[in-house]
């Protein structure tokens, strides 16, 4: 079973340490990330992660 990971921070050296951590994990898909919570909420209105 996959899960759909989204990230939000406003630190983009964060959200890159987290990818990296991630990348690898065969069980998560990275659908992306935000940096602010409007851009957050846009993307939420197309799309259902399992994890924010």
């Amino acid at each position: 079973m996959q899960i759909n990971l989204f990230i939000v921070d406003d630190h983009y050296m964060i959200i890159e340490g987290i990818q990296s951590l991630l990348v690898q994990e065969k069980d998560i898909n990275w659908m992306g990330h935000a940096t602010s919570a409007a851009s957050c909420l846009a993307f939420l209105k197309n799309h259902q992660p399992d994890v924010i």
